[in-house]
């Protein structure tokens, strides 16, 4: 059994097995695009690289032979540089948003295209416990936010940007919810359940609401201190927005357990003896630093505001879990601009195709509105593993730009998977599966060169090909390539 050591960690390992395998027996990660377990080699992507310090070359982990004697090193600099370099030349070639135009420029980032999809689906709680989960006071929102989000709606290029902010105001106010489980989403967090510690929001105004929502959801006890009788700080001032639409979203985060100390002087030595950590979110105390307290500022953008409320939350619980303060920024692949031919398109995806829907009763307002969308977001952003190692690496979109970019395509979108080629790495793992699976015709690749893409043969429908994997395609695609239609994962 030959013995050889990975990051100074001693792995044995059975004849003919490879550096990746006696990696794992260490517990040592070695990133992967392309492999599946079970199936010979691709070394289609080339992530797995790492450097054998003897002869100081870098090879593939996932077939290069464990031989005894091996010193093998999978994070020094020159194996950093070589992974970041292989990711920005996937992405050079890869076509596809992560996150929707309209989610990424609402600075509360709302997840948007779930919402309109359960809004679409008639699961009216389901959407609007998205609303209220993402940003604290959607009600109030639908009256007084300027809806930068709807700025960058794609529908727009086809009729009309969807009216995002009139979504909030219909499904804004969450009905019962209590503690129940809503299907498919993150129910509330009962306090003290999750991290059994009390926290202070000084300030009642959007962030100080929208920073103790964020910190009763991550399982705290938190207590809103603010010497005005009544919460909601410079809310109250807006002309423009009815009291009573306040006075039900501030009931309603009293009802999830917040708990709020309103009209007394706030003594500041109090809070702190009393509590494990702080937010401040009043202007005055913008200039004052006190030890284990973070800020929320308050902006004139109420939208902005809750924005930063939850900026704080995190930061906070971040603080208190011991973790560093700064966390990694997601990767967010962008398109860009798309030409009509792309928005076209994208209408396959939208049920309302490039129809105007305008004119609506109140009563299905909220479902063929929403059935205008595009989701022209990415059907897997928490699972693309392409993302998870863009963002672990440090890759950078625009490090290789093409001369031209790909374009967007959807295939099968009349069937329950649909395959994106832009987003393809042309790894192999799906013509590995449905060939293991013994599928009739299964995907193949075809083309040559710059042109290889993957395809079902003799030009059959994508349904044809899939009739046995499909899920095991979805579920080993590396990207967002291969997803089901209804697909669309939860972010908590």
């Amino acid at each position: 059994m030959p013995e050889l050591r990975i990051n100074g960690l001693s792995a044995r390992v059975d004849d003919g097995a490879t550096v990746l395998d006696a990696a794992e027996l260490v517990f040592v990660e070695i990133p992967t695009l392309c492999h599946l377990k079970g199936c010979e080699p691709e070394t289609s992507c080339m992530l797995c690289v790492v450097k054998d310090v003897a002869t100081g070359q870098l090879i593939p982990a996932c077939s290069a032979k464990a031989i005894g004697g091996m010193e093998i090193d999978t994070e020094c600099d020159e194996v950093q540089a070589a992974r970041r370099d292989i990711l920005n030349l996937l992405l050079s070639e890869h076509v596809g948003d992560c996150e929707a135009p309209c989610t990424r420029i609402c600075p509360a980032h709302l997840d948007i295209p779930r919402m309109l999809r359960e809004l679409e689906r008639g699961h009216m709680d389901s959407a609007a416990w998205i609303a209220k989960r993402d940003l604290a006071i959607p009600s109030v929102l639908s009256h007084i936010c300027p809806a930068p989000c709807e700025k960058g709606c794609r529908r727009a290029q086809v009729d009309q940007a969807i009216t995002i902010r009139e979504l909030h105001r219909t499904e804004g106010s969450v009905r019962e919810f209590g503690n129940s489980r809503i299907p498919g989403l993150t129910p509330m967090v009962t306090p003290m359940e999750g991290a059994g510690k009390k926290v202070a929001v000084i300030g009642s105004g959007p962030a100080g609401l929208s920073s103790a929502w964020k910190l009763c959801q991550l399982g705290y006890a938190c207590t809103v201190f603010d010497e005005a009788t009544q919460a909601g700080g410079t809310l109250r001032d807006h002309k423009t927005l009815p009291m009573d639409v306040l006075d039900t979203e501030v009931e309603w985060l009293a009802g999830a357990g917040i708990e709020f100390e309103l009209g007394p002087a706030i003594s500041l030595h109090m809070v702190s003896d009393k509590f494990d950590g702080v937010v401040f979110a009043e202007t005055e105390f913008s200039g004052t630093h006190f030890a284990d307290a973070f800020y929320a500022e308050e902006h004139k953008l109420a939208v902005k505001a809750v924005a930063n409320g939850k900026a704080a939350a995190t930061a906070l619980d971040r603080f208190l879990k011991g973790e560093p303060p700064d966390a990694a920024e997601r990767f967010d692949s962008k398109i860009g601009k798309l030409r009509e031919s792309e928005v076209r398109e994208l209408c396959k995806n939208s049920s309302a195709g490039s129809r105007q829907v305008i004119t609506q009763s109140i009563s299905n307002f909220g479902g063929t509105e929403a059935a205008r969308c595009l989701h022209c977001d990415c059907r897997k952003p928490l699972s693309c593993k392409l993302r998870k190692y863009s963002e672990q690496f440090g890759a950078d979109q625009q490090e290789f730009p093409a001369d031209e970019r790909g374009h967007v395509r959807l295939i099968g979108h009349n069937e329950a998977v649909v395959f994106e080629p832009g987003k393809c790495i042309k790894c192999g793992l799906c013509v590995k599966i449905t060939k293991r699976a013994d599928e009739e015709l299964g995907l193949a690749f075809t083309g040559r060169g710059f042109n290889t893409q993957v395809a079902v043969p003799f030009g059959e429908n994508l349904q044809d090909g899939l009739k046995q994997a499909a899920r095991e395609c979805v579920d080993a695609c590396p990207t967002g390539a291969f997803a089901f239609k209804e697909g669309g994962e939860i972010k908590n």
